[in-house]
């Protein structure tokens, strides 16, 4: 019977193949055999986990937000919209390696849909009135997280030269544009 400790390392060991594998080749000329040979994994353990290679993405963001949560927000039940976008800027930038090969793979869409299911789960869970209100209306959440995600994509994009504080104020300079004051 298999550990929760050694399902998360061979599924480690198969995110890890595929990263390394992206900086060989195109992400689309990869194939399962490759990631399992390289992680020395059989495919019947790959397919245990993953139904296909996107899956690994997935599992890898749903992993990262995870750590994220943990991190940053399970100990709180409120938390400001500046609160939450200048810790998700931090995460962002400590973990800019992989979301580079993510985006090079031309997995966005990948991201961005896991982005927004975040957003709701944080949005449910947070106890802060203007965050609550802003849930009331069910386009608020995707659009909010889908011009986050463009920010933070594109800051990735110019190499992440500010720091998270100057991201963050430039967001919250103009809070009546995108609806936080």
């Amino acid at each position: 019977m298999k550990t929760a400790k050694n399902i998360a390392h061979t599924k480690n060991l198969i995110s890890l193949s595929l990263f390394m594998l992206i900086h060989k080749k195109p992400y689309e000329e990869i194939s399962v055999k490759e990631i399992c040979e390289k992680a020395g994994v059989s495919r019947m353990s790959f397919y245990r986990y993953y139904n296909k290679k996107d899956d690994i993405f997935i599992d890898f963001c749903d992993s990262k937000f995870e750590e994220f949560y943990d991190k940053y927000l399970s100990k709180k039940s409120t938390y400001t919209p500046e609160d939450f976008t200048l810790n998700m800027f931090r995460f962002f930038k400590e973990n800019a390696r992989p979301l580079q090969i993510l985006l090079s793979a031309g997995k966005e869409h990948l991201l961005m849909q896991q982005f927004i299911s975040y957003t709701k789960f944080l949005f449910m869970r947070n106890k802060d009135i203007r965050v609550k209100a802003l849930y009331s209306n069910k386009v608020v959440g995707p659009f909010l997280a889908g011009g986050f995600f463009a920010v933070l994509t594109s800051w990735l994009a110019d190499g992440m030269e500010e720091t998270p504080e100057e991201i963050n104020k430039m967001l919250f300079t103009t809070p009546e544009i995108i609806g936080m004051k």
